[in-house]
């Protein structure tokens, strides 16, 4: 039987590890044996959920920093270039096969560092390699915070770095609106649905640079009425609403809400996850196992 599993990516911050946790638990009560990985090698601690396989076993971005004389960055692209060419995580993978020939369902929580999977190609030579001995059949979900929709050029920012994350990695692809239970301390420029669709981003191009300019002395009364707009904030508009054009165009980027708090919110992404990378669960998981789960799941 293949490998299944999810690799969780996505910026510092933006709830990898409790997503993580979330959905180990869900899956535990849902009868569905699954394991939690660990590719940060600068991670501090167990996590909320032990981890079954830890690269920090193999390497640590402290050790390579002693010993390499490199700063965290580049500590960091070292280890994950070091377990690239190593043996170290298939033999992990392979002692997590049980006496029936079947593998768990696979939790892999990877760093922050968005630099790995933009600029540098080990993150997916890993996968790309895990596909092959495995015949993995492996999701990527890219999370954003959803606190990233109140300045409406990050939230810009943030669709086009899930643009390059599912171009780059080449994998199934699912992007995350994560901790939408907080939206309600925020104030919008644009509903939450807009946000999540992602559709016609050119409309949110007027909320971006819109800081106005300090008013002069002996501008009249009619110019101080009306703030204007910086040459500054005019070109930084027009370059998001160039961003948004792009991210239009490829038509490929829009976002499942997540509470991870909720179970029923955990269950519908699981629901996308295992549609996505073929699991048999998707398809043929019985409702009352999943109700049940999901009552159970706080």
């Amino acid at each position: 039987m293949p490998l299944f599993g999810v690799v969780v990516v996505g910026p510092p911050g933006a709830g990898k590890s409790t997503m993580c946790a979330g959905l180990c638990r869900y899956l535990s009560l849902q009868s569905r044996p699954c394991a939690l990985v660990n590719l940060d090698p600068a991670c501090e601690g167990e996590g909320l959920t032990k981890f079954a396989v830890d690269v920090r076993e193999f390497r640590t971005v402290e050790g390579v920093m002693a010993e390499k004389g490199l700063g965290p960055n580049g500590a960091l692209r070292f280890c994950m270039a070091e377990l690239r060419r190593s043996s170290w995580l298939r033999e992990k993978l392979q002692a997590l096969e049980d006496d029936k020939d079947c593998y768990p369902y696979v939790v892999i929580d990877c760093p922050g560092q968005t630099e790995l999977y933009m600029h540098d190609d080990s993150l997916r030579e890993i996968l790309d390699e895990l596909r092959t001995a495995f015949d993995a059949r492996l999701v990527a979900a890219h999370l954003v915070d959803v606190a990233q929709c109140v300045v409406p050029a990050s939230y810009v920012a943030a669709c086009l770095l899930s643009l390059t994350a599912m171009l780059r990695l080449e994998l199934p692809h699912v992007n995350v609106l994560s901790k939408v239970d907080m939206v309600s301390r925020y104030e919008l420029a644009m509903p939450l649905e807009f946000f999540r669709d992602a559709q016609e981003l050119r409309r949110i191009e007027p909320f971006c640079g819109t800081k106005p300019c300090p008013l002069e002395d002996d501008d009249d009364a009619a110019d101080a009425d009306a703030p204007r707009e910086t040459d500054y904030a005019k070109n930084f508009r027009r370059l998001s609403g160039k961003i948004c054009e792009l991210v239009d165009d490829f038509s490929l980027v829009c976002f499942q809400e997540l509470d991870v708090s909720d179970g029923a919110s955990v269950a519908r992404l699981v629901r996308v996850l295992d549609k996505c990378n073929g699991h048999p669960a998707g398809v043929h998981a019985p409702a009352e196992l999943v109700e049940d789960a999901t009552d159970l799941f706080l």
